[in-house]
Protein backbone atom coordinates (compact mmCIF):
# COMPACT_ATOMS: atom_id res chain seq x y z
CA UNK A 1 0.00 0.00 0.00
CA UNK A 2 1.13 2.80 -1.26
CA UNK A 3 0.87 6.39 0.88
CA UNK A 4 -2.04 7.91 -1.10
CA UNK A 5 -4.00 4.72 -0.75
CA UNK A 6 -4.19 5.15 2.89
CA UNK A 7 -7.45 6.37 4.10
CA UNK A 8 -7.64 9.98 5.40
CA UNK A 9 -9.68 8.46 8.38
CA UNK A 10 -6.41 6.56 9.54
CA UNK A 11 -4.63 9.62 10.36
CA UNK A 12 -7.34 11.43 12.38
CA UNK A 13 -9.38 13.35 9.83
CA UNK A 14 -6.42 15.12 8.37
CA UNK A 15 -5.01 14.72 5.14
CA UNK A 16 -1.65 12.92 5.53
CA UNK A 17 1.64 14.62 4.20
CA UNK A 18 3.83 12.16 2.13
CA UNK A 19 7.49 12.39 3.06
CA UNK A 20 10.30 10.54 2.23
CA UNK A 21 14.21 10.40 4.10
CA UNK A 22 16.86 7.70 3.55
CA UNK A 23 14.88 5.60 1.78
CA UNK A 24 11.91 5.26 3.73
CA UNK A 25 7.92 6.87 2.92
CA UNK A 26 6.12 8.46 6.03
CA UNK A 27 2.78 10.04 6.31
CA UNK A 28 3.05 12.90 8.39
CA UNK A 29 -0.58 14.98 9.94
CA UNK A 30 -1.63 17.42 12.09
CA UNK A 31 -4.45 16.62 13.95
CA UNK A 32 -6.42 19.10 15.90
CA UNK A 33 -6.81 18.50 19.72
CA UNK A 34 -10.21 19.57 21.61
CA UNK A 35 -8.10 22.08 22.68
CA UNK A 36 -7.42 23.74 19.26
CA UNK A 37 -3.75 22.63 19.47
CA UNK A 38 -2.22 20.37 16.73
CA UNK A 39 -0.32 17.02 17.28
CA UNK A 40 2.01 15.78 14.90
CA UNK A 41 1.52 12.16 14.15
CA UNK A 42 3.84 10.13 11.98
CA UNK A 43 3.58 6.79 10.46
CA UNK A 44 6.41 5.07 9.03
CA UNK A 45 4.69 3.18 5.67
CA UNK A 46 5.77 -0.28 5.58
CA UNK A 47 8.27 -1.40 2.75
CA UNK A 48 6.51 -4.76 1.73
CA UNK A 49 3.67 -6.74 2.49
CA UNK A 50 5.47 -8.42 5.45
CA UNK A 51 6.26 -4.79 7.17
CA UNK A 52 3.83 -3.55 8.86
CA UNK A 53 3.15 0.05 8.93
CA UNK A 54 4.71 1.72 12.13
CA UNK A 55 2.89 4.57 13.56
CA UNK A 56 5.57 6.43 15.44
CA UNK A 57 5.25 7.38 19.53
CA UNK A 58 4.20 11.07 20.01
CA UNK A 59 7.28 12.66 21.68
CA UNK A 60 6.35 16.05 21.86
CA UNK A 61 3.18 18.12 23.31
CA UNK A 62 0.94 20.27 20.94
CA UNK A 63 1.38 22.59 18.51
CA UNK A 64 -0.25 26.01 18.03
CA UNK A 65 -0.34 25.79 14.00
CA UNK A 66 -0.32 23.21 12.15
CA UNK A 67 2.58 23.97 10.37
CA UNK A 68 4.54 23.48 13.01
CA UNK A 69 3.15 20.00 13.72
CA UNK A 70 4.03 19.49 10.16
CA UNK A 71 7.60 20.31 10.35
CA UNK A 72 8.18 18.90 14.26
CA UNK A 73 6.51 15.45 12.51
CA UNK A 74 9.22 15.60 9.95
CA UNK A 75 11.77 16.14 11.89
CA UNK A 76 11.12 13.63 14.22
CA UNK A 77 10.45 11.05 11.14
CA UNK A 78 14.28 11.91 10.42
CA UNK A 79 15.69 11.28 13.80
CA UNK A 80 13.66 7.98 13.71
CA UNK A 81 15.35 6.55 10.71
CA UNK A 82 18.51 7.90 11.31
CA UNK A 83 18.04 5.66 14.91
CA UNK A 84 17.07 2.99 12.61
CA UNK A 85 20.10 2.97 10.82
CA UNK A 86 22.37 3.64 13.64
CA UNK A 87 21.14 0.83 15.64
CA UNK A 88 21.67 -1.75 12.38
CA UNK A 89 17.73 -2.38 12.42
CA UNK A 90 18.20 -0.83 8.69
CA UNK A 91 14.86 -1.09 6.34
CA UNK A 92 12.29 -3.74 6.43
Amino acid sequence: MTPQDKPVEAFGGASPTAFAYRGRAFLCSAVRTPQGLFQPIVTCVGSSPLCADTTLPQDTEAYRTEAEALRHAEQQAERWADEQDRDGRGMH
